[in-house]
């Protein structure tokens, strides 16, 4: 029976993530059950072994990192994305954060101990991120750890936290969150306006992932 943290690794490189299996192989509490070669097939691996942590390469074929971490949080949001990148400087680890990963980690820097601990961290739920790129996401970073801290943000009312519980559960839409709270669509699109500009969210995809890193979007 396979036990421990179950991992995806999702490389275009073939030698890449030859020397991925055999870093997270070398932990006993790490079991690689699957690799994907392109964005497509990440997503397709993630639904058939579902696993607890996929380590995501951005810049792939055939769907990129971005799209396939979408695809998951959509699909699994219970697996957790850690962005692997060469470029710590590269706009498309921003773009991954709001899709829904929960960390990022330079391959430059790669380690059995740097690796197997963010694997383990993201996988209890923690967020990663590569020293270079604390300055950039600081403040993102700070309103999680603030909203886990003192209650999910507690600068919504109480109508906004429901709504954005409702829209972060998967499949579920603005015009459900409107149904099940008896109140107008409009009504609903006005508030997640509202939401977005409280908690400096670019666009929905983010605040999706704000709401879910809070504990937000479980309940079915």
């Amino acid at each position: 029976m396979e036990e421990g943290i179950r991992v995806v690794i999702a490389d275009d490189h073939a030698f890449a993530r030859y020397g991925l299996r055999m870093l997270l192989d070398s932990d006993p509490d790490i079991n690689v059950v699957a690799e994907a070669c392109d964005g497509r097939e990440a997503v397709s691996r993630v639904l058939e072994f579902r696993p607890d942590v996929v380590v995501m390469d951005v810049r792939m074929p055939n769907g990129d990192g971005i799209w396939a971490t979408q695809e998951i949080q959509r699909a699994r949001p219970e697996t957790k994305v850690l962005v692997h990148s060469e470029y710590d400087e590269d706009p498309n680890v921003m773009a991954a954060m709001r899709a829904g990963a929960s960390g990022f980690l330079l391959k430059a820097g790669d380690d059995v101990t740097q690796l197997t601990r963010a694997v383990r961290d993201v996988a209890a739920g923690a967020w990663i991120f590569h020293l270079a790129d604390t300055a950039r996401m600081r403040p993102w970073f700070d309103q999680l750890r603030t909203a886990r801290r003192e209650g999910a943000f507690p600068q919504l009312t109480a109508r906004e936290r429901e709504i954005l519980n409702i829209i972060a559960i998967p499949k579920q839409t603005t015009r459900t969150a409107a149904a099940r709270l008896g109140i107008s669509h409009k009504r609903v699109e006005n508030a997640v306006t509202d939401i977005k500009t409280k908690l400096g969210a670019v666009d929905r995809a983010e605040l999706i992932a704000l709401a879910r890193a809070a504990g937000l979007g479980t309940q079915p």
